[in-house]
């Protein structure tokens, strides 16, 4: 499924709609002007440029579907929330050009106005919707009938998966997964799917996962343990793809399965966000407009840190370091040096205790306040960390880590953080227990990921560095 090509044909229809709706519009009020012309009463006196507008205002409709999260999720789009979605955003979006395009016009009368947004927003919400829903239908055809779907792998060769096989297959209606393969978890596995089915095993998932293309696996195992689930994710989590498990009728009765069409097979996705990609988008604009701000205005004290820095020891003022990030991606995460230089010259990492004699005197007081921290604004500006979310570690702790607690993976489904809940009700963490303690907090925060959460962090972030309780 080619998801940037479905993409650029949303974003093309909600563009040449929305050129059309604004022209149609235009045109609307000139014959209004014109049919009341006789009576010398000019009902609406469009004081805009007509030619700066026609760029101007379709940029702006996209920009407001980029952050609404419409062109998130291109395929699988149900087109009774599609009309919901687009009704909703055309009449924000129409109150905005509105308020900011059309207020300034003079018109004989208020409803004058009323009648202007009305028919700007009945003719904007018809053609996108009418565009939208041909594209929508369109692939949704393409799905039922099999022509396009996820590459789908199913972990697991007994009843479960055979089951699962079976539902698929049956259906009238092809629900996207399209059946690549089954592996075998065990070498003496009891199969129940046709053998020229299996493709693999459990210990060659990486091979079979890039020579199929994978865009989903699904765990259909008869008997598994939270740990085997635990184990199977840890294989799985750097290859950013979608997980999903067949649940148990006890994980069905206690609400675990949320289903989003009557036609699905019902499943658990391990790794769902819960936050909506409105706020998703959100959290990230955000970001990047508070990163800018810090990096613009702290230039100036920037300079002076680095100055201090000098001054307390030799070295260099940045401190960069390789962390894990998004997806068991890689990154370099930059910081202010609060460390002597070589600090760690047997080659073996350490982490930072309250009495550490490696930090120096200016770098005991950045930690406290949490200076040594605003460097990663960078980060966050290149999409490599976020404000809010749990805090990076190094391959050398990340691997001792799941070793003794391999759901620590799932922190790798979101954007590492600046300051995290974890940070924020643990703080530093100087053992391999500690940071897994700490790490439960984070787990929580992304099962419960909102705008009102990183709210509160940010609140309880800046109360720990006014108070110096950054330590």
């Amino acid at each position: 499924m080619n998801h940037k090509k479905q993409v650029i044909k949303y974003v093309l229809a909600d563009y040449i709609t929305a050129v059309l709706a604004w022209f149609l519009f235009y045109v609307f009020r000139r014959i209004e002007i014109d049919l009341v012309a006789i009576r010398d009463i000019q009902m609406f006196v469009p004081m805009y440029n007509a030619r700066v507008t026609m760029l101007l205002v379709p940029f702006f409709w996209i920009v407001l579907y980029v952050v609404s999260g419409y062109y998130n999720t291109p395929f699988f789009k149900s087109r009774l929330s599609e009309f919901f979605t687009t009704i909703l955003s055309v009449f924000f979006g129409s109150l905005i050009v509105f308020f900011s395009v059309l207020m300034d016009d003079p018109v004989a009368s208020y409803t004058f106005y009323y009648i202007s947004f009305f028919v700007y927003f009945i003719l904007h919400f018809s053609l996108t919707y009418a565009f939208r829903l041909l594209i929508t239908t369109r692939s949704a055809h393409l799905i039922h009938t099999r022509k396009i779907g996820l590459r789908t792998l199913v972990l697991g060769v007994g009843e479960k998966a055979f089951k699962l096989e079976k539902q698929l297959s049956e259906m009238n209606q092809s629900l996207g997964y399209i059946i690549e393969g089954f592996v075998a978890l065990q070498k003496n596995e009891t199969r129940k799917v046709n053998n020229s089915s299996v493709v693999g095993s459990i210990v060659d998932i990486n091979n079979v996962l890039k020579k199929y293309s994978v865009d989903v696996v699904i765990i259909a195992v008869d008997s598994i343990t939270e740990d085997d689930i635990y184990q199977l994710m840890q294989s799985l989590w750097s290859k950013n793809i979608k997980i999903k498990i067949v649940p148990s009728l006890f994980e069905i009765l206690t609400g675990s399965v949320k289903m989003n069409s009557i036609y699905a097979v019902p499943l658990i996705d391990l790794l769902e966000i819960q936050m909506s990609d409105f706020q998703l988008n959100l959290k990230r604009l955000f970001d990047i407009l508070l990163s800018s701000m810090v990096l613009l205005i702290g230039l100036p004290f920037f300079v002076i840190i680095a100055l201090r820095i000098k001054l307390d020891s030799k070295g260099e003022v940045l401190y960069k370091q390789e962390r894990v990030g998004l997806h068991g991606i890689p990154f370099m995460m930059y910081k202010f040096r609060t460390m002597y230089e070589n600090a760690e010259q047997d080659g073996v990492p350490r982490l930072s205790c309250e009495n550490d004699e490696r930090i120096t005197p200016f770098g005991r007081f950045m930690r406290k306040y949490r200076i040594d921290e605003l460097p990663q604004f960078y980060n966050v500006l290149k999409g490599d960390m976020a404000i809010v979310g749990p805090r990076p570690e190094r391959r050398y702790f990340v691997d001792q880590i799941i070793e003794q607690a391999p759901y620590y993976c799932r922190l790798f489904n979101v954007r590492p953080g600046i300051t995290s809940w974890g940070m924020v009700k643990y703080g530093y963490a100087n053992t391999i227990e500690k940071m897994i303690e700490r790490a439960q907090f984070d787990i929580s925060y992304i099962e419960n990921m909102s705008l009102v959460i990183d709210s509160k962090i940010l609140i309880y972030t800046i109360k720990t560095i006014v108070t110096g309780r950054g330590i």
